[in-house]
């Protein structure tokens, strides 16, 4: 509790001859919407689509064909043409994913790679990349990929609470130079999936199939699955795939096997593990690559199954194995991604096994099964009974700009192939011809290969063709849609938000057309004359008026619009800097942020920054459970401070003043940038190297040595005399005082290194003071800033007492953070799984959740109380030297006033 002044187990049986069908199937309604009813491309952004594998399940089967293809969160890495890292851009809100079935799309700015003509696209969804470093060494595209690891500990759960990795890569490079979408990606799920089933029909592969069972012979009881291993590989290997075909595994380094007796159980008496009628197993059963081991027996994957023999009340315990051919000529198979392993039990002889050790450690008996290996890549498939066709797309959206080289992925079972044909051949070109037959009677994918012309055509609606691709009695269509929307952009090449000093300003316009513009939002009438119109490319100029007196940052939205309709209409806001006026926050907030304030090492081009989430994305309600980031620990801060504090493991507890507490541990240290605040910049640097302070008191006094560590008492905090006694009301600001400004004097720490430019600067820390919450929206790293500011809450916006708050208990694991040197320890990512939601005096219906954070002890920095306690600083002092907080211990306390000195973490609200 915190220090404060008062005032928080038998005969062999015969196993049937692989049966290998590459290719799946997943129909899906969902057509893809042509770009004339999608919202215009964002001036900078790309826009992007995905489709993502998935077979259409049952209703009774565990896991739903949304479920296995959910996008929750996406993050996109560009190389150039040497293979080598660019940038990354993360989508972290499934509000930005649209689409429910097979295809998705999103906007993405990809900031850093925006003008390479010749770049690869690669994207990760459900799964976090840690980019700290690559801006810098700029790893290959392979490296990257083989840095991406998943856990696959036990069970993978099916309630949709953990969504499947996947990862797909534009199989060329692509050019981003002005280009508003790009080819379409698909994605491969990083796992495999077991379905288990007493008499499927073998004419269906697709996960469609319903197991007819084997009448009272035999029942489905339990199933156990062995060796599989407890990590995988986000992306596959060089060399193991082709497009978007798993050929080999791609084990990550060091995963670990469980023990022979460790199996994985999935029981038909728990309705969650997927059994229909005791007649099979679909939906439930995922596990991580796997490679074809060296023994059966021992190291190679493989189920026991339990069932019920003729009619027995007693469960008898079955061997299946990963192989092709019959023992004792038998291969063993590898566990490949992006695979259905189908077991097709087709004859039970007798009972099997007295106990499910037994059956392990023994040859398969008493049964007879098929193994069915399906390629999950193809996500649109069509049965006759006879024969299946499939494809991997059904519908492209496509820029208007010519483009060759585009592939789609057919599967047919037909022995004489297929052939595909275009309805427009003056536009729509398949490569080699109008029609293309291939023998592909095995079921394994085949690309087919087609290209457009550009669209010169102007008007309101996009061009629309179909492929028609017919195998036998089979037809499958692909719909391609081309826009007529040309390419327009602008950019600011200068600066904005503008200084308050207004002026004469200029924006740069790239069109082929002629184009108008009309100022559609000027509350604040702040434009006084701009250009109306214009030609091609060029400049769009206009002019601000002097708004030096007026604090609040306003803004004016130009939209630039086609006269004859060649393209969409874009908007582009401008708006002006906040003056040093004096600061006087809202009276009420609009909202609470949806998460602590946190480091983002993939923020401005990977060079990273202080941010925090905008307003909770749970639903409204008082009883949802949290969600990522508002989960999030958040870095620590002292009282007014803007250097942030690695919130992990430090040393132990030291309660004496003037110490080393962790040379290891980083601090997050602002630069500011008092002429244009959105190209001020932080550095993430530990203290033992950078962290080099005065005497902590003042702005005079000597430097430390850089060799010294930092002591936790030179870290910055507002401790000045003018904030002694007064009221809850009061606040932190930004420029009450020269003691509490952050002026052109904050330069480059010294040692730096890293993301920092020009080393060997001394830091003036004493500067560093303010609210930090204000200083974001300033620097634009808050959400939405600086159009969108953000402060820190005053006490009573806490409460007054326990009841406005929920408890949320559960187990907290500190291991994740005691080595600083993992992003989701250093960088305050770190969930703790307890914590409180505000449930009274809550804006919105969006009531923000309060992690057990813990602190840093005022005296000594150690970390103390992490799931256990929270604390979160507001903007009012209390009698000097404390402050106010939200604190709990064993409830929440709003009203608590420990030191100024200790390390919180800090939410903000929105004004």
């Amino acid at each position: 509790m915190k220090t404060y002044i008062p005032m928080k187990p038998v005969l062999y049986g015969l196993i049937a001859v692989l049966f290998l069908c590459f290719g799946s199937c997943k129909n899906t309604d969902e057509e893809f919407q042509p770009d004339d009813v999608l919202p215009p491309v964002p001036d900078g952004y790309v826009r992007m689509q995905i489709t993502v594998p998935g077979l259409t399940p049952v209703s009774t089967y565990a896991l739903s064909s949304d479920a296995e293809s959910k996008v929750s969160t996406v993050g996109v890495l560009v190389f150039g043409s040497d293979s080598k890292y660019l940038c990354y851009a993360a989508i972290i809100e499934p509000s930005k994913i649209t689409g429910t079935g097979s295809t998705k799309t999103f906007d993405v700015y990809l900031q850093g790679a925006n003008n390479a003509s010749s770049a690869y696209v690669m994207v990760v969804t459900n799964a976090s990349v840690d980019t700290l470093g690559f801006a810098a060494s700029r790893p290959t595209k392979e490296a990257v990929m083989q840095s991406m690891t998943f856990d696959s500990p036990g069970k993978w759960p099916v309630d949709g609470s953990k969504t499947f990795p996947m990862w797909g890569m534009t199989d060329s490079p692509v050019s981003l130079a002005g280009a508003s979408s790009i080819p379409s990606i698909s994605l491969i799920r990083s796992v495999a999936r077991i379905d288990v089933g007493l008499k499927f029909p073998n004419n269906v592969v697709d996960g469609t199939e319903t197991a007819t069972g084997l009448g009272s012979t035999f029942t489905l009881e339990e199933i156990y699955l062995y060796n599989s291993l407890n990590k995988g590989s986000v992306a596959p290997y060089s060399g193991k795939y082709s497009e978007t075909t798993a050929t080999a595994p791609s084990i990550p380094t060091s995963p670990s096997i469980p023990d022979i007796n460790s199996a994985i159980p999935y029981l038909a008496t728990d309705p969650a593990d997927g059994f229909s009628a005791n007649k099979s197993c679909m939906n439930a059963i995922y596990m991580a690559e796997h490679a074809a081991g060296t023994d059966a027996l021992t190291n190679n994957p493989y189920l026991v199954i339990g069932g019920k023999y003729n009619g027995s009340g007693t469960v008898t315990y079955y061997r299946l194995d990963f192989v092709s051919g019959s023992y004792p000529s038998q291969t063993l198979l590898p566990v490949l991604r992006n695979h259905r392993y189908r077991f097709n039990i087709t004859e039970v002889k007798g009972p099997g096994y007295g106990s499910v050790t037994a059956a392990a450690e023994a040859r398969p008996v008493n049964l007879t099964y098929d193994l069915s290996a399906t390629d999950e890549s193809l996500t649109s498939y069509v049965y006759d009974g006879q024969y299946a066709l499939g494809i991997s797309q059904d519908s492209y959206i496509l820029d208007n700009k010519a483009r060759t080289g585009i592939t789609l992925k057919v599967s047919t079972t037909y022995e004489k192939g297929y052939t595909a044909v275009s309805s427009n051949t003056s536009w729509l070109v398949i490569t080699g011809g109008a029609s293309t037959s291939t023998a592909n009677s095995s079921g394994s994918p085949t690309t087919l290969t087609f290209m457009v012309t550009a669209n010169t055509v102007t008007g309101a609606n996009p061009r629309t063709e179909t492929i028609t691709i017919t195998s036998g009695r089979l037809t499958k269509t692909v719909t391609v849609t081309q826009s007529n929307l040309a390419g327009f952009s602008v950019s600011d090449p200068t600066q904005n938000p503008y200084p308050t000093a207004g002026g004469y300003k200029t924006l740069e316009v790239t069109s082929s057309y002629d184009w108008r513009v009309n100022v559609t939002d000027d509350p604040n009438a702040i434009v006084t004359d701009f250009t109306s119109n214009g030609s091609g490319s060029g400049t769009f100029g206009f002019t601000l008026i002097d708004n030096s007196a007026n604090y609040y940052i306003p803004s004016a939205t130009f939209t630039f619009f086609s006269p004859s309709g060649e393209f969409a209409p874009i908007s582009k806001t401008v708006g002006l800097r906040a003056s040093t006026a004096p600061y006087v926050p809202s009276s009420t907030h609009n909202g609470w942020a949806g998460s602590n304030i946190y480091w983002d090492p993939t923020a401005r081009n990977g060079a990273g920054a202080l941010t925090f989430a905008d307003t909770p994305t749970n639903p409204p309600g008082i009883t949802s459970a949290p969600t990522i980031p508002e989960t999030y620990q958040g870095v620590f801060f002292k009282w007014g401070s803007l250097i942030g504090v690695d919130p992990s493991y430090v040393n132990t507890y030291k309660p004496t003043g003037n110490v080393a507490w962790n040379g290891d541990c980083r601090v997050f240290v602002p630069t500011w940038n008092s002429s244009t605040p959105t190209d001020s910049y932080w550095s993430d640097v530990a203290t033992s190297t950078v962290f080099v302070t005065t005497d902590g008191d003042d702005d005079t006094g000597a430097p430390v040595s850089p060799a010294t560590l930092a002591a936790w008492e030179n870290i910055p905090y507002v401790s000045a005399g003018s904030f002694t006694n007064v009221t809850t009301s009061a606040y932190l600001t930004l420029d009450a005082d020269p003691d509490l400004s952050i002026g052109a004097a904050v330069t480059t720490p010294s040692g730096s290194g890293g993301h920092i430019p020009n080393p060997g600067v001394t830091v003036p820390v004493e500067k560093m003071k303010g609210d930090i919450c204000r200083y974001l929206s300033q620097t634009g790293d808050a959400p939405g800033s600086p159009q969108v500011r953000w402060r820190l809450p005053r006490a009573e916006e806490f409460g007054t007492d326990a009841s406005e708050y929920s408890t949320i208990t559960g187990w907290t694991d500190w291991s994740n953070i005691y080595n600083s040197t993992t992003v989701n320890s250093f960088a305050g990512m770190y969930q703790p799984k307890a914590g409180y939601r505000k449930t009274s005096n809550v804006r919105a219906n969006y009531p923000p959740w309060f992690p057990t954070n813990g602190y840093r002890q005022n005296d000594s920095g150690a970390l103390l109380h992490v799931g256990s306690e929270v604390t979160d600083w507001s903007s009012s002092p209390s009698i000097n030297p404390n402050a106010y907080e939200l604190y709990s211990y064993g409830a929440p306390i709003p009203n608590h006033a420990p030191y100024r000195t200790y390390g919180n973490g800090v939410r903000c609200v929105k004004e």
